[in-house]
């Protein structure tokens, strides 16, 4: 009888703590993978925000680069008009004299 007795009490005392350890890491990795699983979901959301900053940015950019690229073409052709309008023009100016600069302390 005391046998039977000891063997039940070895038998339940063994196998509750086992229970109960693998209950705790079933939980301990099913907290892990939720875990991942709204990482995964956050990193996905994050990186489509990313993707379409990128592209607004990448829009305006080559918006940009379009207008500035008709502003140049308008900005040369000024140009050239004016090289024209300058080169046709005729030089009649007077020539000129520098007369020298006077160190002395009498000229003020």
């Amino acid at each position: 009888m005391r046998l039977l007795f000891v063997f039940l009490i070895l038998l339940v005392g063994c196998n509750s703590p086992e229970t109960n350890t693998q209950n705790n890491e079933d939980q301990a990795v099913d907290s892990i993978l939720e875990q991942s699983q709204r990482s995964f979901v956050t990193a996905d959301s994050v990186g489509r925000e990313s993707d379409q900053f990128i592209n607004t940015k990448v829009t305006k950019t080559v918006q940009q680069i379009t207008t500035l690229k008709e502003e140049v073409k308008t900005l040369k052709a000024e140009n050239n008009e004016l090289k024209v309008k300058l080169d046709s023009v005729d030089d009649v100016g007077k020539p000129f004299q520098l007369l020298p600069v006077s160190t002395g302390k009498n000229n003020r």
